[in-house]
């Protein structure tokens, strides 16, 4: 599998279960609590909702789920129905009809709607919403498929300004940042064309280390590069296992010669490796010793022989191969998957003796935070045609949307193929009647579980509401779901789950970078160059960090590749972010 395909799986899917379904963790469920609410849109009692202006962004996504049952929808006058087609992306199949789609007829029959789910395959989308449009057949929502298509249809005059629908979200503007609305704004005309927040997978990745190696070292959990360069030497020389042979090492990597693979978790690890501004200059990671120091460190793992054997040419899968077979002492994974991947080695192991590895809680080096999180979600785009003088129906969608965010009282009604009372509300009959669900005592998470592990699905059924997991896209986010802890499960489950729970608490908890990145979009031939000079730049990194070429020679680097194009680079990203161009880039 490829670090791609990875991802796609991760966000379609948890660690244990089946895509859309999802299993988390046990606690007791929580109907109030979470963060303090501050994300505008009224106030018990009141119908003024304010305006777009007085709602607080917050400036990261909150560590704990706020719960939307304080929020006043009074704004929507519930009396009139309305019909809206919302249309999307799908998970590969179509919506189901709508007298066989639970979810739908729940939504339907709450929000006093009639609504029709048009969702072709991700493959033809642009091009099928294309065709509508030149056709002036408009749905009422629609999923943009890029940020910059939904810009070129707002230069249109198509779309209606987000910021008279975001006072109507108050849960959702909890988990849409500063950055976010930054970056969800049209430059050429001051407009927001869609409404996003929080991704369905975000923030994920994190250290994993042996522990039983730790131990059999006398050692502790590394926290600073030279801790670090210890632990890597010692794993590879020390024998940690005991077996007497020279086959352990520090990690691997994947990238198949084109990328570092494993190695990519330290590319937070020696500073913030964005390009932003500090104290009024823009920061870019070749000028400030970032991503000098980053190599380096590469440098003293690879003059060390610390690495395992072939690991810049290893394909994904030989390195998680490198790891499923316990051969090395460290690695960067999403918690969950680390536990079906590699210490199961992918499901074909079930040994309560392989739970030997710890996740790190803080960065391994002095300079490190985890990778930003916060990066926009889905993007949906309401058609001025349709809500042009009717208010009552935008505020009744907007109604709708906000109570599917994570923390409102539609969330599990609409994610991973839905619970028993959506199904029964529906009078449709499927095998069982519980499912576990719900939020975590400290509401820093929440746990559903599988489908067909509670007897709430069988496969056949499990396979014909599938669709209905297209309702998600507008509420799931997996980065705060934990698996569910049956206390009837076996010892090897149990430990399988509490590994992968811990896993996704020390990450969830860890520090992190802002998301800078979200404030600089190249476009044009800044943004050709980046791709088009990818390999080059992969190239001229690798010498640095095998001693092909000299650090002494980075200076020559950033000059060549200033003059390739990172002028542009440079120039496009300080116009964008309010400062001046360095000296380097003029």
């Amino acid at each position: 599998m490829t670090k791609r395909a990875l991802a796609l799986m991760l966000a379609l899917s948890m660690s244990v279960g089946i895509v859309l379904s999802g299993c988390t963790d046990s606690g007791s469920t929580s109907s109030a609590g979470g963060d303090t609410a501050s994300g505008g849109g009224g106030s018990s009692g009141a119908t003024d909702v304010g305006s777009f202006d007085d709602i607080e962004f917050p400036d990261s996504l909150p560590t704990t789920i706020v719960m939307g049952d304080g929020f006043d929808y009074s704004y929507d006058d519930m009396t009139e129905k309305y019909s809206i087609e919302i249309m999307s992306t799908s998970y590969g199949k179509s919506p189901l009809p709508v007298e066989e789609d639970p979810v739908n007829q729940w939504l339907s029959d709450k929000f006093n709607l009639d609504i029709t789910l048009t969702a072709p395959a991700a493959d033809d989308y642009q091009t099928l919403v294309s065709t509508r449009f030149s056709a002036n057949e408009y749905p009422d929502i629609l999923q943009l498929p890029s940020r910059e298509y939904g810009f070129t249809l707002s230069d249109q005059g198509l779309l209606v300004d987000a910021k008279n629908i975001y006072p109507y979200l108050p849960l959702s503007n909890n988990y849409t940042t500063k950055n976010m609305i930054k970056w969800s704004t049209n430059t050429s005309n001051g407009e927001i064309p869609f409404i996003t927040k929080y991704a369905i997978q975000d923030g994920v990745w994190g250290w994993v280390i042996r522990q039983d190696w730790l131990d059999a070292l006398d050692m502790e959990i590394p926290t600073t590069k030279e801790e670090l360069l210890e632990y890597a030497k010692a794993v590879t020389f020390n024998d940690p296992d005991g077996n007497g042979k020279d086959d352990t090492y520090f990690m691997t990597g994947g990238g198949q010669g084109k990328g570092w693979g494993n190695l990519d978790g330290f590319a937070t690890m020696f500073g913030n490796p964005a390009i932003y501004v500090e104290n009024g200059e823009l920061q870019h990671p070749y000028f400030n010793d970032v991503s000098k120091n980053r190599l380096s460190f590469f440098k003293e793992l690879i003059d060390a022989k610390v690495m395992a054997p072939d690991w810049f040419t290893k394909n994904w899968d030989q390195a998680c191969a490198d790891m499923a077979n316990y051969q090395v002492g460290m690695a960067w994974f999403p918690a969950g998957t680390f536990e079906a991947q590699i210490v199961t080695n992918f499901s074909t192991v079930r040994e309560t003796d392989r739970f030997v590895w710890t996740y790190l809680e803080d960065s391994p080096t002095e300079e490190g935070k985890y990778p930003a999180n916060g990066n926009p979600g889905y993007m949906w785009a309401f058609l001025k045609e349709k809500f042009d003088g009717q208010d009552g129906k935008l505020k009744r969608v907007a109604h709708m949307i906000d109570t599917m965010t994570m923390g409102g009282e539609n969330y599990f009604q609409t994610i991973q193929q839905s619970i028993p009372e959506v199904y029964e509300a529906a009078g449709i009959e499927v095998s069982g009647s519980e499912r576990p669900h719900g939020y975590t005592d400290d509401n820093k998470s929440f746990y559903i579980q599988d489908a067909m592990q509670a007897g709430f699905l069988t496969q056949d059924e499990f396979d014909k509401y599938e669709p209905s997991g297209i309702w998600q896209m507008w509420g799931l986010c997996t980065s705060y779901q934990i698996d569910y802890e049956d206390p009837d499960a076996d010892e090897f489950t149990k430990a399988y789950v509490e590994s992968g729970n811990n896993g996704r608490a020390a990450i969830a908890a860890n520090e992190k970078w802002p998301n800078d990145g979200l404030l600089v979009t190249l476009t044009g031939e800044a943004a050709e160059f980046q791709t088009s000079n990818a390999d080059w730049v992969m190239s001229q990194e690798y010498a640095f960090a095998t001693g092909e070429k000299s650090f002494d020679d980075w200076d020559s680097f950033t000059k060549e590749w200033l003059d390739k194009g990172g002028k542009l680079v440079i120039q496009q990203a300080a116009e964008q972010l309010g400062v001046e161009v360095p000296d380097y880039a003029k």
